[in-house]
């Protein structure tokens, strides 16, 4: 049976670059306890798979800082405050690859990190994608598209070449809804 946690208090402490660090004290239900904890809040994000009129996937292959190594992934990033999650989506895409399309469909949203976070990555899928536009990397990206078949992709999946989950459960609904 589900118990509900109460949350005492939550305490700001930290101000990150891209969270908000607290301290959350709750009761837990089972020993009736009090435990510390810590959540990062921020932004939820968007990503997109992009299937092009060619029927390829376009990846990225971008350094990341908590592995420090590069990881071959779908385009996406943060939601700004207060923008709607689909321009957000159509933004990062156009930002990171140049592409653009009007065949979007959303495919859901899990937890960011559960375990530390309070925030959700939505996930997009963008069919007859064209290039359309120039990049405009952030200063902090190092990024190189890849174009993939659905068939390098499932490959991909399977043989765990995508280090990124985020990348991996769009990736999941993406091909399930191309099938």
């Amino acid at each position: 049976m589900q118990k509900n946690w109460k949350i005492i208090r939550s305490v700001a402490k930290e101000s990150l670059r891209l969270f908000e660090a607290k301290y959350n004290y709750l009761i837990n239900p089972r020993n009736e306890k009090e435990v510390e904890v810590i959540v990062l809040s921020g932004n939820d994000a968007v990503n997109v798979m992009a299937v092009t009129t060619k029927n390829t996937v376009i990846m990225i292959k971008q350094y990341r800082f908590g592995i420090n190594d590069y990881t071959v992934e779908i385009p996406g990033g943060l939601v700004d405050a207060g923008e709607d999650l689909l321009i957000a989506a159509q933004r990062e895409l156009r930002e990171e690859t140049g592409y653009s399309g009007e065949n979007w469909q959303y495919l859901g949203k899990i937890a960011q990190n559960p375990v530390f976070q309070d925030a959700y990555i939505h996930h997009y899928l963008l069919i007859d994608a064209e290039k359309t536009h120039p990049t405009e990397f952030d200063e902090a990206e190092d990024i190189q598209m890849i174009e993939m078949t659905l068939n390098e992709v499932q490959e991909g999946l399977y043989e765990c070449a995508f280090q990124h989950p985020h990348t991996v459960s769009a990736l999941v609904l993406g091909m399930r809804k191309l099938d």
